[in-house]
């Protein structure tokens, strides 16, 4: 069975989808379109910006989720059994297996990155991640600093990130690596994503995520917070709204699609970030990028 996988912020690089651009009439459209909605040239940015411009959160995440929705567009014989994105790449995710629009999907991925932008303004904060060292350790060391340092992101065996104050990212790193971590490296990111910091923008999207209008998808999708396949639009935009504060747990996403007879993921997106996690939570399955038709 085959699975479809849409990667999150950090796949981002100058020069993204000038190529399609290039090649494919509806990618033209789709570009142009999508210029217009925002209000500002998103592909004048993608295809000439510098890494600084895009890594701003205004700019990279409906850069990347544009990136993926194409790529899935535009790939050869996409027939997804089920579909599952990193944290922004859900909302792809749901795009290309037909739960809600382009459109749409643009507007809330818009809104949802200035929410988070502000919430990043309201208090100092940070991610690290850690590697070497086992997910419950790294949770019940996170526990004893009362909300202040979540488990973010569980990416595969032996990758989480860690989100929250400043302050406390580093002594939780300091008390993972006298635990054993290898390393806890600090993330260049603006702020503490998937964690109670982000409260604010869970609130501000809320309204337009209830609002949205979304369709049953063609297939499940495995959504982050609970690793779990659904096909609901209330269940769905539920996921949606509590992916913002809560984790993004990807080693059980895939390890719940291989249960479910996923035996091929496939990457719609800019970058192979995904593919490599998916070969270290499971060697045996094949993984690839999405083939474009010619």
């Amino acid at each position: 069975m085959k699975a479809y996988i849409f990667p999150g912020q950090g796949s981002q690089f100058p020069g993204m989808g000038k190529d399609l651009f290039e090649s494919y009439s509806l990618a033209r459209e789709i570009f142009s379109e999508a210029d217009e909605q925002l209000g500002f040239s998103l592909s004048d940015i993608m295809f000439n910006g510098t890494e600084d411009e895009l890594k701003q959160t205004k700019v990279t995440q409906p850069a990347i989720y544009l990136h993926a929705i194409l790529i899935a567009k535009l790939g050869k014989n996409f027939k997804p059994d089920m579909v599952a994105g990193h944290s922004l790449g859900e909302f792809s995710a749901l795009v290309a297996s037909g739960g809600l629009s382009w459109q749409d999907g643009l507007s809330l991925v818009s809104k949802r990155a200035i929410a988070m932008q502000k919430a990043c303004e309201i208090e100092p904060s940070t991610m690290a991640a850690v590697l070497g060292l086992d997910d419950v350790q790294i949770e019940k060391i996170c526990a004893e600093f009362d909300g202040q340092v979540v488990a973010a992101n569980f990416n595969c065996p032996g990758q989480v990130v860690i989100s929250g104050s400043i302050t406390g990212v580093e002594l939780v790193g300091e008390k993972l690596k006298e635990a054993g971590a290898k390393r806890v490296l600090l993330l260049p990111v603006g702020g503490a994503f998937h964690s109670p910091f982000m409260e604010p923008a869970r609130l501000e999207l809320a309204a337009a995520i209830e609002a949205a209008s979304i369709d049953r998808p063609i297939c499940p999708i495995f959504q982050n917070v609970n690793a779990k396949a659904s096909q609901s639009p209330d269940e769905i935009k539920a996921n949606l709204i509590a992916q913002l504060t809560g984790p993004v747990r990807w080693t059980q996403s895939i390890e719940a699609m291989v249960s479910a007879g996923a035996t091929d993921f496939i990457e719609c997106g800019p970058g192979k970030v995904l593919q490599g996690l998916v070969k270290k939570i499971n060697a045996e399955v094949i993984v690839s990028s999405m083939e474009l038709v010619s």
